[in-house]
């Protein structure tokens, strides 16, 4: 695979401190000529699903040979495994706790999977808590730079994952039932239903009715509406 020289980063850093700054320096110190994308570094500390659903909405859109750095990591320095693999033409890297699972999902391809145990492409210094600086950042400028998967460590298969335990619509008389997964800024309220099971019904929310619009501009101002989202 042609390295796209792309990285995008994904993180619960947030923005004041300097710690995304700080990753994005161990990707540039591999790859100076690297082009980091943020997706988010806005997430809530430590919620490794709204991650994994941000990966899954962003991650099939870039070209082929780009690097996905995710460190929404709890766990960080206790015994979880960090990762790089392979999902048809995009490439993961970040801890094996699940964040990597929508993605799978969403690109619908069998991953290739190596355990990061070549300390010789980690900093010089590690520190316990800070591996998306010392371990998974330039371990994916190695990647993008055009590096070898299997040059990070040995294979394990995709049943070894670490997998969230997403749920999924249930029947329920005369429909299916769902759940919110998750609210973005804009406030909507984003369920697990796909469009070709909710597209011919409408939906109950808390107790309103409401048949599915194709635009939030298909009801009044400060009215409810459902949609199927993009």
């Amino acid at each position: 695979m042609t390295p796209s020289g792309i990285v995008t980063l994904t993180s619960d850093f947030g923005t004041a401190d300097g710690y995304a700054g700080a990753l994005k320096g161990a990707v540039l110190e591999r790859l100076p000529g690297a082009r980091l994308v943020d997706l988010s570094h806005e997430l809530a500390p430590g919620d490794v699903t709204a991650a994994s659903h941000l990966l899954a909405r962003a991650a099939p859109l870039f070209p082929p040979g780009t690097v996905h750095v995710a460190v929404v990591d709890p766990g960080v320095g206790t015994a979880r495994r960090g990762l790089a693999l392979r999902a048809g033409p995009q490439l993961f890297v970040g801890p094996d706790n699940g964040i990597f699972g929508g993605a799978l999902e969403a690109l619908a391809e069998t991953p290739v999977i190596h355990v990061l145990e070549n300390r010789s492409l980690w900093r010089a210094s590690v520190s316990p808590v800070f591996h998306g600086r010392d371990v998974f950042g330039p371990v994916a400028g190695f990647l993008a730079s055009g590096g070898e998967l299997a040059s990070v460590g040995p294979a394990i298969s995709a049943a070894e994952l670490v997998r969230l335990s997403a749920p999924v619509p249930s029947p329920v008389a005369g429909g299916l039932r769902g759940e919110v997964v998750h609210v973005d800024r804009f406030g909507n309220l984003v369920t697990n239903l796909r469009a070709p099971d909710a597209a011919p019904a409408s939906l109950e929310v808390a107790g309103h009715t409401l048949p599915l619009s194709r635009t939030y501009g298909d009801v009044a101002p400060g009215r409810l509406v459902a949609v199927v989202g993009s």
